[in-house]
């Protein structure tokens, strides 16, 4: 019997069987089978890096009145030699790259007589004009560019000789920048310049000097060694002189008669121009602070001087060296800022990078804003045999610290490091080779691989420290008893203080209820008297009133009186 064909797997492109499907019904359609792709999956990483980049003076122009580059107004970066191909690359438009002039090299002064071996020519590339150099120049301003009267740093990149603005992405090339991207230094700094002044400088006169001195001398020595002839008209023939103008070694000279011919006697004018070019090297060494003693000492100093005089001397000589190192680290600072800025600005992840010997995980994404930074600059600290001193007096003061027990101070670290930088002093690269390093672990168990041995018991030790041990009870003896007493006392003085308090309380309860029976008895006291008083107004109401009743009384009495008086008269 035939097998349906619906119930069949029907294969697939790439040979997998796909699972039977229902019965169509009638007249329905069957759907189309999947199609299966192999796909290839790439995934680029980009790692970005922060470069610094020397400038030669004569491609970096700055303001006419800049004091630093971070706070000028205006500096640019010129003849940035970029081919055809790398400006269409970066976004440039390709017509107007294509307009620009070739460069075809500098024409700087400075840079002439820079170049020995005619680096500075280029040859136009007709042939193939996307390795054809165009010259390129940026622009560092600050502007209003937007109008709304809040100017900023903006890097404008033009091209070929005419200077034209390029565009980018159809845009013209006008960057909105966070701060200079440049860092400059000076070995001798003009006050209140930006443009210092180098070594050159300041000895380029004193070497012209020298030059004029040391051509004079040249002079007399070959006059010396060639000097001219007198010869007299008398004594002089027809091929005299000719004879004169051809100057070697043996030639004749033709005269009429002889002894006509005088040699002139040249002054000797080296005495006094030797001194001089040694007054003038000792000036150099003033001004450049690079004397004999630092080249190299001289075999009379040894003679005529002790060691340490002669290191005072060495070292003195090395304080202007030094100062100028110093004045050149300040560019150096300002260019880690720019580093530590651009770090911070565009690392978008996590690195791991080694410090100390170690491996330590740094995100920039985490790190702060730093507007003043430190750098300390190193100077210089002597000669190997200075250095291998310093390191030993170092191992000395920590044997003797060993010795007394300070281990808390210095330990089997420490003491590796010592033994490595006395390694580094010998001139070996390598310390591992001869010390072990006592913070290496084992990277799959986490383990030391090398622990420090046991300490090693010592009799003089055990009986110290069992002497130690007894005193050490017999103090803790005496501090029990002590903290039992202290504790009595405490006991004593805190029962004092509730019997004091409650006393206290008991003085404050009867002044308290002899208060308020005075204040009683003088309320008492108050009334009584109230009551006299009211008492005595009382009596003194009624003795008026009767004093008032018998008067009138006695007007009655009279007028009855006289009543009866005048009836009796009628």
């Amino acid at each position: 019997m035939a097998a349906n064909p619906a119930q069949l797997p029907v294969p697939a492109a790439s040979g997998v069987p796909i699972p039977p499907m229902a019965a169509p019904l009638q007249g329905q359609i069957l759907p189309p089978a999947p199609t299966f792709h192999d796909v290839t999956v790439r995934s680029t990483r980009k790692l970005a890096r922060v470069k610094v980049m020397g400038v030669p003076p004569e491609e970096f122009g700055i303001e006419r009145g800049a004091r630093t580059i971070q706070e000028s107004n205006y500096c640019f970066h010129d003849v940035v030699t970029k081919t055809e191909a790398e400006l269409i690359g970066e976004g440039f438009d390709a017509e107007q790259v294509k307009g620009l002039s070739s460069y075809t090299g500098q024409t700087d002064i400075e840079t002439l007589e820079r170049d020995t071996v005619q680096e500075h020519m280029f040859q136009t590339n007709d042939t193939n004009s996307a390795a054809r150099l165009i010259k390129i120049t940026e622009h560092y301003v600050r502007l209003d560019y937007e109008g709304n009267g809040r100017p900023g740093l903006y890097q404008v990149v033009t091209g070929g000789d005419q200077g034209e603005i390029l565009r980018k992405d159809g845009k013209p090339s006008i960057e909105r920048f966070d701060a200079m991207p440049f860092a400059a230094t000076s070995p001798i700094p003009m006050t209140h310049r930006f443009i210092g002044r180098s070594v050159a400088d300041v000895v380029m006169p004193v070497q012209r000097e020298k030059t004029a001195m040391k051509r004079g001398a040249l002079d007399n020595l070959y006059l010396h060694n060639n000097p001219r002839v007198e010869v007299s008209e008398q004594h002089a023939g027809p091929n005299t002189l000719d004879d004169l103008l051809v100057s070697r070694s043996g030639g004749v000279v033709r005269v009429k008669q002889p002894g006509g011919i005088n040699w002139q006697v040249v002054p000797d004018i080296t005495g006094s121009i030797f001194p001089a070019m040694q007054y003038l090297d000792a000036e150099l060494e003033t001004r450049t602070g690079l004397t004999k003693q630092a080249q190299g000492i001289d075999a009379n100093a040894l003679q005529n001087q002790s060691a340490t005089a002669t290191a005072q001397v060495f070292s003195a000589s090395q304080m202007r060296i030094k100062l100028m190192a110093r004045i050149i680290a300040e560019g150096v600072r300002d260019m880690f800022s720019l580093v530590h800025a651009t770090i911070r600005k565009h690392g978008q992840q996590s690195e791991t990078v080694k410090l100390r010997r170690q491996w330590v995980a740094v995100d920039p994404r985490e790190w702060k804003e730093r507007d003043h930074m430190t750098i300390n600059v190193g100077l210089g600290t002597g000669g190997k045999a200075q250095q291998f001193a310093q390191t030993m007096a170092i191992a000395n003061v920590q044997k003797e610290m060993v010795a007394a027990g300070k281990v808390n101070i210095v330990g089997d670290t420490e003491l590796y490091n010592t033994a490595c930088e006395l390694t580094k002093i010998m001139g070996h690269k390598n310390a591992n080779r001869f010390f072990k390093d006592p913070a290496a672990k084992d990277p799959q168990t986490g383990q030391l691989l090398n622990p420090p041995p046991p300490p090693q018991p010592d009799p003089k030790t055990q009986a110290i420290q069992a002497q130690s041990q007894a005193t050490m009870q017999e103090q803790q003896q005496r501090s029990q008893l002590s903290q039992q007493e202290t504790q009595l006392e405490a006991q004593l003085a805190q029962m004092k203080a509730e019997i004091d308090a409650k006393l206290k309380l008991l003085d404050a309860a009867i002044n308290a209820r002899a208060a308020d029976r005075t204040h009683q008895h003088d309320h008492e006291r108050h009334q009584i008297g109230v009551a006299h008083d009211v008492l005595g107004i009382i009596a003194h109401a009624h003795a008026h009133d009767t004093s008032m009743a018998q008067k009138h009384a006695d007007h009655e009495a009279r007028q009855a009186q006289m009543e009866s008086s005048a009836a009796n008269a009628d």
